[in-house]
């Protein structure tokens, strides 16, 4: 005889107030993390050793993580983008910091080719792909239509010039037989043929 564990099933308020519990705390350790960042950077611009002295106290944390705090404490980096390795979160995270909170989750335009052309779709840039990050994304800022369209001609004369034209052999291989531009021949007959040859 087996035995399940059985959980008791919330019911939807206490679903509800768990899920509101939940957002609290999220939106709380976000802020956490901006005021820590923010401790960090009154420390670092008292003292340039700040991030030895924290080290020595808490082994666990190395010079990238306090590197990515003081970004959060001087409004470079949003916490957010931190919580999310998506393409366009990673591109995000270059952008200024006011465009970061813009479009963590307003969607971006992306250009897209259609039978008729091209169409704009709006993406979030949590969702999108790697390629239509590279698309959406220059450096340090967000591709402008013109600037995408532009993006997808160069994508596609680049692809054009790495495509290696198929080479259709004259001949055919069939079971022990070769077949050459509509001949058959056995590997003995193929043999003599080589034989001949100086």
């Amino acid at each position: 005889m087996t035995t399940t564990l059985e959980r008791p099933n919330m019911t939807v308020t206490q679903l509800n107030t768990a899920i509101e519990s939940f957002v609290d705390f999220y939106k709380q350790g976000v802020n956490a993390w901006i005021k820590a960042g923010e401790v960090l950077v009154e420390m670092v611009d008292s003292d340039p050793h700040a991030y030895d002295y924290i080290i020595q106290k808490c082994p666990n944390i190395n010079p990238m993580i306090l590197e990515r705090f003081e970004q959060m404490g001087r409004k470079i980096l949003h916490p957010q983008l931190l919580l999310n390795n998506s393409a366009g979160y990673s591109k995000l995270q270059k952008l200024p910091f006011s465009l970061q909170e813009r479009y963590l989750d307003e969607p971006i335009p992306l250009v897209v080719h259609t039978e008729n052309g091209t169409d704009v779709l709006l993406v979030k840039a949590r969702e999108m792909t790697k390629d239509q990050a590279n698309q959406a994304f220059s450096t340090g800022r967000i591709r402008t239509e013109g600037e995408q369209k532009a993006y997808l001609i160069q994508q596609q004369s680049n692809a054009a010039k790495n495509v290696t034209p198929s080479v259709q052999t004259p001949w055919k291989i069939k079971g022990s037989k070769v077949e050459i531009n509509g001949v058959i021949f056995t590997r003995k007959e193929l043999a003599g043929i080589l034989a001949q040859m100086d």
